[in-house]
């Protein structure tokens, strides 16, 4: 099949996705997922988007607010955004559909005014069935984000220093308000509190 035939779209608040395919897995079952995606979308900063083909969907990335068990949480601006998944049904891996699917998000301007980032955790890179060492899956990643203009940033963020093969990447919109972004430079900088 051509990669015309995979339509990509926002998922509507209060819609849930086409039956995930099967082997969208690596964060959860397929029909937990679902619900997951849908509670995303019914956020009113929340954002999902999905790729359909022969009535399932076969890949989608969210953004949503960081939650607030995570550093990022901490963020008091409702100008943060996090990336929180991207996934792609492994056999439709080298389609560009997870490119697609962000360059979707980010073309219509709506994340201008925000800082928008990604946390990446070696845990949950699907390096059984890419075959990939961790860095080489970061380095995927990487790649993928820059396409959109996020940027690797340094953070003493505990959790992604847990492994050299994590990482935190960002976008800092054109339009992102100075408070929201120092706010974001400085919590990204900041050792975490005795005890976190």
């Amino acid at each position: 099949m051509s990669v015309a035939s995979t339509r990509i779209r926002e998922l509507p608040s209060g819609q849930r996705p086409l039956p995930l395919h099967e082997a969208l897995d690596v964060f959860r079952k397929p029909a937990d997922q679902a619900e997951a995606l849908a509670d995303i979308a019914r956020d009113p900063r929340g954002h999902v988007f999905v790729a359909e083909r022969d009535d399932h969907t076969v890949g989608y990335a969210t953004f949503h607010p960081p939650g607030r068990d995570e550093t990022w949480g901490r963020l008091p601006s409702e100008n943060i955004v996090e990336i929180g998944a991207v996934e792609i049904a492994p056999y439709l891996r080298g389609e560009h559909l997870a490119e697609r699917l962000l360059q979707q998000a980010f073309g219509d301007g709506r994340f201008d005014d925000a800082v928008v980032f990604a946390t990446m955790y070696a845990w949950h890179y699907d390096l059984a069935r890419t075959g990939l060492t961790p860095f080489a899956y970061k380095r995927l990643l990487e790649k993928l984000y820059r396409k959109v203009g996020l940027v690797p940033l340094p953070t003493a963020d505990p959790e992604v220093r847990m492994d050299a093969a994590n990482a935190l990447m960002a976008r800092v919109g054109p339009n992102a308000d100075p408070d929201a972004v120092r706010t974001f430079h400085a919590l990204r900088t900041r050792p975490p509190p005795a005890g976190y």
